[in-house]
């Protein structure tokens, strides 16, 4: 978010977790998603991992969509996380999503936010 308040954001976020399924890094270097939209991922990582690596991800967003997601991304971002020097979070910019995982990843996302504030209740 900007200092003026607006976000700059182009997709919303749901701040729920998921568990990673696949990541060709090798096993364990993805430990989970902290944060989704349709346009990437923010997840947790035991390593750094270079800036512009090309990555691909897997994950089921949970009922009721239940849509499992395989995605093509490029790390745009690696920070140390508060947990200590051996833990990162990285930010993953899709590259490649197929057109119905980007919209189930949309309406997960609008869902969750709903809930989150909630108009659901």
């Amino acid at each position: 978010m900007r200092a003026d308040g607006k976000e700059r954001r182009r997709y919303p976020r749901s701040r729920r977790g998921l568990p990673v399924l696949v990541d060709e890094a090798g096993p364990g270097v993805l430990n989970h998603v902290d944060n989704i939209s349709a346009n990437g991922v923010l997840c947790h990582t035991i390593k750094p991992v270079p800036l512009m690596t090309k990555m691909r991800i897997a994950l089921d967003l949970p009922a009721p969509l239940g849509h499992r997601i395989d995605a093509e991304g490029i790390v745009v971002r690696c920070d140390p996380d508060d947990q200590g020097d051996d833990h990162f979070k990285i930010a993953i910019l899709f590259t490649k999503i197929d057109p119905d995982e980007h919209e189930a990843i949309r309406q997960f996302v609008e869902e969750d936010i709903s809930v989150e504030d909630g108009v659901n209740d």
